[in-house]
């Protein structure tokens, strides 16, 4: 008895790898892609015609029993043939379209073409003239680089810096800044003045236009000589009208209205005659300081007249303090000051100043001294004494 017995593969997946300790690991089965792209990449796309070719050889070869038996089964078969390779070009051919139209699957390179041969001469003429453009803007940046920095060490050394100057200022004045300007002080409030006149001065920018009025050529001197042009300076300082010009105390002693001796005091020792309104701002904040100075000391020294009793009375009339020192003799003290005019100032000073003495430094010495003391007691005052102790003597006693 026969029986027909099917024999299948089991489905297992093969088993790629056996560990030392016996484990089997096995290769996971091909997904539904990958399984296509394995039987795709088995399809020869160029075998269709050859094999056309060789079907027809082996036909002529083969006996006439054969062909008649072969054309009788599949009459359609070489039709059917050649209809599925078309087919089979054309679907190819569309799948190739369509993956090119879509970027993110295919990119379609183009082919390179075929470079001409370089000529080595004109490479060398096109490379000696890209230097020689490169050399000559180079060579044009440096000598612009040149000027402009020849120009500002030009302009530099004509006109100096405005916050350079700013800084020299401040070491050596008091400054602030009130919303958008600059406001300086020159008194002596921080040392314990408690003078009412005020010290406030404004420092402003100097302008193109002023520098340039400033500055004029330098013009020869009669004598022959070059004359030195007057220092610039990027600030402009402003002090009120009361401190401007030039101030200092002069004594003198009298005796039957003759002079005996005479003597002044400033606080620059040596002041110009004349106020020039064109002058540094050092030397002019020095003046403007020198006159407060003045006005400050001839009100203490008035005030102590006024307080002091004496057998005859001291006298101050406007800018003078006259005192009797011993009979017959007068001393007298008085503030000079000249705002540069011929007006009478607003303090009752007079504008013109008499011929100025020598300048004594012993009595410039008294006269700082005698500020300082008033300008210590300012700010030194003598602190309570507590009572403590005599609460305590008295109990003391009283037990």
């Amino acid at each position: 008895m026969s029986v027909n017995i099917s024999v299948e593969a089991s489905v297992e997946n093969v088993i790629q790898e056996i560990s030392y300790d016996g484990q089997e690991i096995y290769q996971l089965p091909l997904s539904m892609s990958e399984n296509l792209a394995k039987l795709a990449q088995k399809i020869d796309f160029s075998k269709s015609d050859s094999d056309d070719l060789n079907t027809d050889i082996t036909e002529v070869e083969k006996p006439e029993d054969e062909v008649k038996d072969t054309s009788g089964q599949w009459p359609w078969d070489s039709i059917k043939s050649k209809i599925r390779n078309a087919m089979t070009e054309v679907c190819v051919l569309t799948d190739v379209l369509t993956i090119a139209k879509q970027k993110q699957y295919l990119i379609l390179d183009p082919v390179p073409q075929d470079l001409p041969e370089p000529k080595p001469m004109a490479q060398i003429y096109a490379r000696k003239k890209a230097l020689a453009a490169a050399g000559s803007v180079l060579l044009q940046a440096a000598e612009r680089l040149r000027a402009s920095q020849t120009e500002a060490a030009r302009n530099r050394a004509s006109v100096p810096d405005f916050h350079i100057e700013l800084l020299r200022l401040r070491q050596n004045w008091r400054l602030k800044k009130v919303q958008n300007s600059i406001i300086g002080d020159l008194s002596y409030r921080t040392a314990g003045s408690k003078f009412m006149q005020t010290g406030v001065f404004e420092v402003t920018k100097a302008e193109d236009d002023q520098l340039d009025k400033a500055s004029p050529p330098p013009s020869p001197s009669p004598s022959g000589g070059p004359v030195l042009p007057k220092p610039l300076s990027a600030l402009r300082v402003t002090v009120p009208t009361e401190l401007q010009g030039v101030a200092y105390i002069m004594v003198l002693c009298q005796k039957d209205q003759e002079d005996l001796c005479s003597a002044s005091i400033n606080l620059l020792g040596s002041s110009p005659s004349t106020a020039n309104p064109d002058m540094h701002w050092q030397q002019k904040l020095e003046a403007a300081q020198n006159v407060l100075f003045c006005k400050e000391l001839f009100a203490q020294l008035a005030k102590e007249a006024v307080q002091l009793q004496a057998p005859i009375p001291h006298m101050v009339v406007g800018n003078q303090i006259m005192a009797t020192v011993l009979p017959g003799i007068q001393l007298i003290i008085g503030l000079c000051h000249s705002a540069g005019s011929d007006k009478k100032n607003k303090d009752g000073s007079t504008s013109s100043l008499p011929p100025k003495s020598e300048h004594d430094h012993v009595l410039e010495h008294s006269l700082h001294q005698l500020l300082r003391e008033v300008h210590h007691k300012n700010t030194h005052h003598p602190f309570p004494h507590p009572l403590i102790l005599l609460v305590y003597t008295l109990s003391v006693c009283s037990s």
